[in-house]
């Protein structure tokens, strides 16, 4: 059994829904401290097992294969997909009916290296598979020790014009819980600089609300900060272009994420 911290999140409602920027909320130290050890070693086992995400948005690893997760970083997600976790959530954010996502679509380990980066964006608002899924919810938990803000791997949390933002260092055993739609950008988008080559860890579990009729495909919205250049702004609506496409294709099943896996770690060699 996952315990938590912080077993009752139904009292910080009110600072969740208004805070600055839009509708978050940061906690440290969220899970207990020997659980948060054995997951972020855990996550080192299996760094051989990530998938490259390199686009020219982003560039980390992910892995959202349960199968290749250790066994307390199991437990931790199999718990926050729980009705137990997902009740507490529904409490925290005012938002009925949260189902999670098994698949881990987009979710599970994320794990960025030197130089790694993933600008600002709002994320996809329907599921690419599960269609009639609307998201709601994204949790964010850091496995992350000596980081400071010069190592550029800080969440920033950004408002509707992109001119103001809040920023959190992603500690060992913290999280961000944030509400998602077409205006809640984020990301860490300046390389990352870490001063002894540490990695930036986490694991994120994503929910949603089931609408009972299909929704519009919305992609990743990747969004320029008001200070990037021209050739900045044409390189990410390129990158937007071809986004859109892969998930397109991947909604109707003609691709999916091992093709693109294998298609960028051909250009990795």
């Amino acid at each position: 059994m996952i315990e938590l911290k912080f077993n009752d999140l139904s009292i910080y409602k009110d600072k969740f829904v208004n805070n600055m920027i839009f509708s978050h909320i940061h906690f440290e130290k969220f899970l207990k401290e020997e659980i948060c050890k054995q997951i972020d070693s855990e996550i080192d086992e299996c760094l051989d097992n990530l998938n490259p995400y390199y686009v020219l948005n982003t560039k980390k690893y992910a892995l959202n294969d349960m199968n290749k997760m250790g066994r307390q970083t199991k437990k931790l997600i199999n718990y926050l997909n729980s009705k137990e976790f997902i009740l507490n959530l529904e409490r925290l954010t005012g938002i009925k009916n949260l189902i999670s996502d098994p698949s881990l679509e987009g979710g599970g380990i994320h794990v960025t290296k030197k130089n790694g980066y993933l600008k600002i964006h709002s994320d996809f608002e329907s599921h690419i598979i599960n269609k009639t899924w609307k998201r709601e919810i994204n949790l964010l938990i850091y496995f992350n020790k000596g980081f400071d803000d010069d190592y550029n791997g800080n969440i920033e949390l950004y408002s509707k014009d992109l001119k103001n933002k809040v920023e959190y260092l992603p500690e060992f055993n913290s999280v961000v819980i944030f509400n998602t739609n077409k205006n809640s950008y984020h990301g860490h988008p300046n390389l990352f600089n870490p001063k002894n080559n540490e990695i930036r860890k986490s694991i994120a579990l994503y929910y949603y609300v089931n609408q009972q009729e299909a929704l519009p495909l919305k992609e990743t919205n990747f969004q320029p900060l008001p200070n990037d250049g021209l050739v900045s702004r044409l390189v990410m609506k390129f990158d937007q272009f071809l986004l859109r496409i892969f998930s397109y294709l991947k909604r109707h099943k003609i691709v999916n994420d091992k093709t693109i896996t294998n298609f960028i770690k051909i250009f990795k060699r």
